[in-house]
């Protein structure tokens, strides 16, 4: 069996935190399918305590199948590091862009060095690394995956437990994504937040291992009540997790309360158990604030509840309603957590509310739902925890990860399907162009062979409909190879006499960094060349999840088929632009194209030129 080191902060049976309590269960798991396992954590006691100080003394203890090394965390400058985490912490993270550090460099240095970190825990990383066969980081932000990982970065495995989060944008962040011989995913949704921040160079190591839940269900082990509330005798929506104000508890009680105010003869209430640093209860009675609640307790509310409301914004997974669903319950999540709205959307097992007006609306749809209704969407997301959840299931599909060859190690080729080694795409992008990229526009790209004007013209007065919907978006336009002077002079006197010079970007001697930083955030590749080798723009735009808006020429047909949308005339340019701007800002319809597009990436690309890109 493989002998496995896995790194972790803190670690301890007592710990309540997400990741703490995965890398209990993972290690248990894990040992008790055989593997030999180890677990290298600091001597810190725990993520409320001072990282500074050593409570467990170092060296080494076996608790059941486990080994447990601790070792002393180094010195560091609280003050300091508080400093630059409150401006982390300050920070709207819808202003935040993949590939432009929220830090200067000396935030960022100060963050790295004074967060919790362990020299001894790395000298023994780079002098015994060799005795274990795979290691497992959890989660990312900390010190000990951020300095840990590269010594072993060969064998080594990140699980982020990523969130976002302004953390999740640091250069250190994604310096380790990179370096990680593969990266671990909790959830669908999670993945699909780490290709949005970390870009495609992670999509052939990253895998969704999942998170393992006990699904089993025990009615003779549920409370008959909790403190004065009976949960078999009550109608009530129920809130499981520390109430605090950074789960968007508030929006809950807020919708919650407007509810209650609009219907008064409702019996509904809402429910609120776990640890609280203030209390949401109120007066009325309505909501009903238990505090912490045991495990007896717990799976009598959940059995009970009408369905669990999970309002967070800030999930990798959400573990509470995978429990809601071992107990048949469908659960209510925010629209905009990527992990939890995926799972309900998958599976089919609860409802999406976004706004206060939209989770009202869902509270009041749930207070007149037919109890079968609630049971069929319950069914639905056991199914789905059952595949997903179930801890056969996942120590299945981390055996499988650690049994397969790297991608360095597949031939030290990339896929098939690939326009350039997407090794390339590790390397950091040209910042300074990335950071002026990333400024709230919407960013459309062409990118291609410039010999003539005919189609870049018509892409030009396309761009000038486009701008009578949205005059803040922008055009970069990228030769594939230098564009003769001649022409560059031309273009650029067509964009002067459209009086859209500052609008239009024109990339005359593109390098790999500022391809990167162009591709990373580009909102749609759009082309209206009728040429019959476009080829490797097309499948390039499709690895960086960039939505294709095309002419339907016979190459764009051969390469885009479905995963993309063609045009077929350009006889209506101004309809060609509102299918753009439709393209760009509908999500739905984004999301539909980009599943699309990486199926398709996926297949053999069609014999044609190969790409002119550098690598």
């Amino acid at each position: 069996m493989t002998r496995i080191a896995i790194v972790t902060p803190w670690f301890g049976r007592e710990l309540h935190g997400g990741a703490e309590q995965q890398a209990w269960q993972l290690a248990n798991q894990l040992a008790g399918d055989g593997h030999t396992v180890d677990v290298l954590a600091t001597c810190s006691q725990s993520f409320n305590h001072d990282w500074g100080r050593n409570y467990f003394s170092p060296g080494l203890e076996r608790l059941g199948k486990i080994g447990i090394r601790r070792f002393k965390v180094s010195p560091r400058d609280r003050r300091a590091f508080e400093r630059v985490n409150a401006i982390l912490l300050s920070l709207d993270v819808t202003k935040l862009h993949r590939s432009v550090s929220p830090l200067g460099d000396d935030d960022a240095r100060t963050f790295n060095e004074n967060n919790i970190n362990s020299a001894a825990l790395n000298a023994y990383l780079a002098t015994e690394g060799a005795r274990y066969d795979r290691f497992v980081f959890l989660p990312y932000l900390y010190g000990t995956t951020l300095q840990g990982l590269p010594l072993v970065a060969d064998r080594a495995y990140v699980q982020p437990c990523l969130h976002d989060e302004s953390y999740a944008y640091l250069s250190c962040v994604e310096d380790v994504m990179h370096a990680a011989r593969g990266v671990l995913f909790n959830s669908e949704g999670e993945l699909e937040l780490g290709l949005r921040l970390f870009g495609p160079g992670i999509h052939g190591k990253s895998t969704v291992v999942g998170e393992g839940v006990d699904l089993h269900v025990d009615p003779t082990q549920f409370a008959t009540r909790v403190g004065a509330f009976v949960p078999q005798h009550e109608k009530y929506v129920l809130y499981l997790g520390r109430q605090d104000p950074a789960k968007n508890v508030g929006t809950l009680v807020q919708a919650f309360s407007d509810f209650k105010r609009r219907n008064p003869t409702s019996r509904m209430k809402l429910v609120l158990a776990g640890e609280r640093p203030v209390s949401y209860g109120d007066s009325t009675k309505a909501i009903v604030d238990l505090g912490p609640v045991n495990e007896r307790e717990k799976a009598a509310l959940l059995a009970h509840a009408r369905a669990l409301a999970q309002p967070s914004l800030n999930e990798s997974y959400s573990r509470v309603i995978y429990e809601a669903w071992a107990h048949g319950r469908p659960v209510i999540v925010h629209r905009n957590c990527l992990p939890t709205q995926t799972a309900v959307s998958r599976s089919g097992g609860g409802f999406l509310a976004d706004s206060i007006a939209s989770w009202e609306a869902t509270l009041n749809d749930l207070d007149f739902a037919p109890d079968a209704d609630l049971a069929r969407l319950g069914l639905n997301g056991r199914a789905y925890a059952r595949d997903v959840a179930s801890w056969p299931n996942v120590i299945a599909r981390y055996e499988r990860v650690f049994a397969s060859p790297s991608v360095a190690e597949r031939n030290g080729h990339p896929p098939q399907a690939d326009a350039v080694d997407p090794r390339a795409w590790d390397r950091l992008p040209d910042l300074a162009l990335a950071s002026a990229l990333h400024d709230g526009k919407f960013n459309l790209v062409y990118a291609g062979s410039i010999v003539d004007l005919g189609h870049i013209n018509e892409l030009l007065l396309t761009f000038l409909h486009f701008l009578t919907i949205d005059r803040e978006a922008r055009l970069a336009i990228v030769g594939t190879a230098p564009i003769d002077d001649a022409v560059y002079t031309k273009l650029y006197e067509e964009v002067r006499k459209l009086d859209m010079v500052d609008r239009v970007l024109v990339a005359r001697d593109i390098e790999i960094g500022q391809k990167l930083a162009i591709f990373r955030a580009a909102d749609l590749f759009i082309t209206l060349d009728e040429a019959d080798v476009l080829g490797s723009p097309l499948r390039e735009a499709m690895w960086f999840d960039v939505p294709i808006l095309a002419y339907a020429s016979a190459s764009a047909r051969r390469h885009i088929a479905d995963a993309g949308i063609l045009v077929s005339s350009k006889d209506d340019l101004l309809s060609i632009a509102a299918l753009a701007h439709m393209l760009v800002t509908d999500r739905d319809l984004r999301a539909s194209v980009i599943a699309s597009q990486r199926r398709r990436r996926e297949l053999p690309a069609p014999n044609e030129a190969a790409s002119p890109w550098p690598s």
